[in-house]
């Protein structure tokens, strides 16, 4: 993960798995003081920097600006954890329902 340039230093481990408390978070600046409890922080800012305006004719077609992917947060049941992590750049959510495994 680190050799595609993600920076996760501080992460002890991959995957990182949480307790169910989290889906229960509603606030985005409370999504953003977890990420930084888990040892994402430079992950974050990198995510926040990454936003570069597109090449080509997508700007004009309401594509404009591109961001560099993030981590994917996996959730069980929508507490109001998809509203919280829904306006950080990069960062992506996801329900074990809609994963596509065996």
């Amino acid at each position: 993960v680190m050799a595609r340039g993600h920076r996760i230093g501080e992460v002890s481990e991959l995957p990182l798995v949480v307790s169910d408390g989290l889906e229960s978070v509603t606030k985005t600046k409370q999504a953003v003081e977890v990420l930084k409890k888990l040892g994402c922080t430079e992950e974050l800012e990198r995510l926040i920097k990454s936003r570069k305006i597109r090449q080509g004719k997508g700007k004009m077609r309401n594509r404009r600006y591109t961001v560099r992917r993030g981590p994917l947060v996996i959730y069980g049941d929508d507490k109001g954890i998809v509203r919280a992590f829904r306006n950080l750049p990069g960062v992506q959510t996801a329900s074990v329902k809609d994963l596509n495994l065996l």
